[in-house]
């Protein structure tokens, strides 16, 4: 993409409008894998902050070999798999808006009800984008990974390898197990 090499260009050069740009361009994709991957714990917005900050470091030495998009993800990947790794070395902790309902992200097949639909359907919508959360932060960390870059976020199943760093027939396969499971907790909202 040229726009996306001439901003990256702007960055190395030292132009703050480009890395603002770069922002505004990826925090919204970049807010919603992370929502999904720690299950919209309290953490996100600190991890979404350190993906920034991680790239912004790095961005400097950026080569190209993938999609800026595709080398962001890769951070926030490895960034949510650190806090969940750490997470999991602590053990279990409660949180009060580990189900909370987020509006405007973009959530499995789209399913959120949309504000032009009557209260029943948004209440509707809700419940279910709880139950795909719940399902989601069920699911081990890389196949919730595995499966968000692919379903929710709609990258290539080599996008996924690429910004995993993992092989293509293990992702293919994590992604199957991945919507297997999900398929078997969801059940009653697939009918």
């Amino acid at each position: 993409m040229a726009d996306e090499r001439q901003l990256i260009e702007r960055f190395q050069q030292g132009d703050q409008a480009a890395a603002q740009a770069i922002f505004r361009l990826y925090h919204p994709a970049i807010h919603n894998l992370v929502y999904r991957m720690l299950g919209g714990s309290s953490e996100v917005e600190d991890c979404v902050q350190e993906v920034f900050l991680r790239a912004f470091r790095g961005l400097k030495g950026f080569r190209g070999e993938s999609s800026l998009k595709t080398w962001l993800y890769r951070i926030a990947t490895n960034t949510c798999l650190n806090v969940l790794d750490k997470a999991k070395r602590q053990g279990p902790t409660d949180s009060l808006d580990a189900g909370a309902f987020e509006e405007g992200l973009v959530t499995l097949g789209d399913t959120l009800a949309s504000s032009e639909r009557g209260p029943e359907a948004r209440v509707m919508g809700a419940e279910l984008d709880e139950a795909i959360q719940a399902a989601l932060s069920k699911l081990a960390p890389e196949f919730r990974t595995a499966l968000v870059l692919r379903d929710v976020e709609g990258m290539s199943y080599e996008e996924v390898a690429s910004a995993t760093g993992v092989a293509l027939g293990t992702v293919k396969s994590r992604i199957a197990r991945a919507r297997s499971q999900a398929v078997r907790w969801l059940k009653d909202y697939l009918n």
